[in-house]
């Protein structure tokens, strides 16, 4: 069984704003800007092909218990 490629998670302003800034940067958006629980997360590979996800918390943040199970969200 292959491994998974590794990705990078990236905690950003605007997930749309850094997949413009993705690409302008000889990067890709592998999947458009999308709208989660938390705000808006999208998918990228740099020019080298690393895989990247953005993820900004405009609508809010995970809430967890104390065995970090996701319990609800808790607005910004």
């Amino acid at each position: 069984m292959p491994r998974p490629q590794p990705e990078t998670d990236l905690l950003v302003d605007s997930a749309g704003e850094a997949a413009h800034r993705i690409v302008a940067g000889g990067g890709m958006v592998v999947v458009p800007p999308f709208d989660i629980a938390v705000g808006r997360c999208a998918g990228a590979r740099d020019p080298w092909g690393n895989v990247l996800v953005v993820l900004d918390l405009s609508k809010g943040a995970f809430v967890t218990d104390d065995d970090g199970n996701v319990i609800g969200t808790q607005a910004p």
